[in-house]
């Protein structure tokens, strides 16, 4: 009996002892090591700056069947940078636990001597519809992207013509080795004859002189952001407007600022989070993006100018893929404002950074606003690369095109209990409905053209042209 006792407990022993040794290296069997990362195509972009967009570092161990989808999210993660027109991400075995990680990529031009005409519009729509060529401004500046391979952006800017402008903006500085602390300033110096005074049946009321300056403006703000995830960001924006108004803008709408009697003055500081697991910036088709953003205006420093007002905005954008050909995109937005009356300039709601389709031509001003958005997107040509061997910079000779269908519609509300507002406008506290459909064309360096024919609850239809993501 003792001797079968003490079989019994020197094999429990055993296993307490060498089981899970054997279960670690069964787990082991499962998994590879990164034992390197070789990346080739960077001419000018660190290394330090590609490595941190991958879902691995050098030594991880990652279970054998999860490598392709860390190689695939960290192929859409380089591309989701303005750094890359391709990349690739692969292995090779060295042995049976380890791999190599092979990252190539093909980078874009990064400086850009800017000449261009730009519209004075709230968008491309809007300015065909007026019909008038002298509401364009002829620009000249530079912008260098991927500045001393960082991924830094440097960009200057000056605006003439209809408008005069003078912006400087420097970006993506980031000051520690982990690439988690960033920082940003950016500078505005803005002269309108024309601008816009207030709404009227829906539009967009402008008055011009030509004289004077109708409204003068100064802007800068600094801009700090940790990233410590790859697809999380919190980001604090401090800044301070000031803006010299003429009488005759102040006689058009006496409801312009809170205080007519002097110049607006006020500082402003801006949070926002985001999450970003979408598979592109230009044009996404699966994963979702979450943003939400708090904006104070306004903090007694100047109390003449009575500006106190507190914004919160929460975005919800969802892709998903239905079958090869087929992709839904889903988009709610949300807004409410607390403290006191805001002047005109900042009670903005749709027609402005949040639009409602086969709305183009109008502006919906209120405190608060919901805003959904539907479409169904269907890939009528895929992505289809062109080889331009006669071009022998590999920067511009390998262009590709892409072309989508897609049908959409959407729904708004905002809320206004400005009764002067309501008196010369419809659209707020009333629902708003549209639906149309499109062609989608994109192409490299994160051109995107929509070609739209869309109608409104208020039996207005119309074709809009367009040069950005509707969400």
């Amino acid at each position: 009996m003792y001797k079968f006792i003490k079989n019994i407990f020197t094999t429990f022993l055993f296993v307490i002892i060498f089981g899970p040794v054997g279960y670690a290296q069964k787990l082991s069997s499962d998994s590879l090591i990164i034992s390197s990362i070789r990346i080739s195509g960077n001419t000018k972009t660190k290394d330090f700056v590609i490595l941190r967009e991958l879902t691995f570092r050098k030594n991880d161990k990652i279970p054998a069947d999860e490598l392709p989808e860390r190689l695939k999210e960290s192929k859409t993660n380089l591309l989701k940078t303005p750094l890359f027109n391709f990349a690739e991400a692969d292995f090779r075995y060295l042995d049976s636990l380890n791999v190599e990680v092979i990252i190539n990529l093909t980078e874009r031009w990064y400086f850009w001597p800017q000449a261009a005409l730009y519209y004075a519009d709230r968008n491309f729509s809007n300015w065909l519809n007026n019909r008038d060529l002298s509401r364009t401004d002829l620009g000249l500046g530079l912008i260098k992207y991927n500045f001393r391979g960082r991924n830094e952006k440097l960009s200057f800017y000056s605006i003439f013509g209809y408008d005069e402008e003078l912006i400087l903006n420097y970006e993506h500085v980031y000051f520690d080795k982990k690439r988690q602390h960033s920082g940003a300033v950016f500078l505005k110096q803005l002269k309108r004859k024309e601008t816009a005074c207030m709404i009227e049946n829906d539009y967009v009321k402008r008055i011009k002189l030509t004289d004077e300056y109708a409204l003068k403006s100064y802007n800068f703000s600094f801009k700090y952001q940790y990233r410590k995830q790859i697809y999380n960001s919190h980001s604090v924006y401090l800044g301070y407007e000031h803006r010299s108004l003429s009488d005759s803008l102040l006689t058009c709408n006496s409801y312009y600022t809170t205080n007519p009697t002097v110049p607006v003055n006020y500082f402003f500081i801006k949070y926002i989070f985001l999450n970003d697991k979408r598979d592109s910036r230009i044009f996404p088709l699966k994963g979702h993006q979450i943003k939400i953003t708090a904006l104070k205006n306004g903090f007694f420093i100047f109390p003449e100018s009575n500006i106190n007002s507190l914004k919160i905005k929460a975005e919800f954008s969802k892709y998903t893929k239905l079958s090869s050909k087929f992709y839904l995109g889903n988009h709610f937005t949300v807004q409410k404002t607390l403290g006191q009356r805001n002047p005109f300039f900042l009670n903005t709601a749709l027609g402005y950074t949040s639009n409602i389709r086969a709305y183009e031509y109008n502006a919906v001003n209120g405190t608060d606003f919901i805003l959904i958005k539907n479409t169904l997107n269907f890939e009528l040509l895929p992505k289809k690369i062109i080889h331009l061997n006669f071009i022998p910079w590999n920067r511009f000779n390998t262009p590709f095109i892409q072309i989508f269908a897609d049908i959409f519609t959407d729904f708004a509300y905002v809320k206004n209990d400005d009764v002067f507002y309501n008196q010369n406008n419809t659209l707020a506290n009333t629902p708003l409905f549209s639906a149309g459909l499109g062609i989608n064309i994109l192409t490299y360096y994160d051109w995107l053209i929509r070609f739209e024919y869309s109608v409104n609850i208020q039996k207005n239809a119309g074709f809009y042209l367009h040069f950005e993501v509707p969400f």
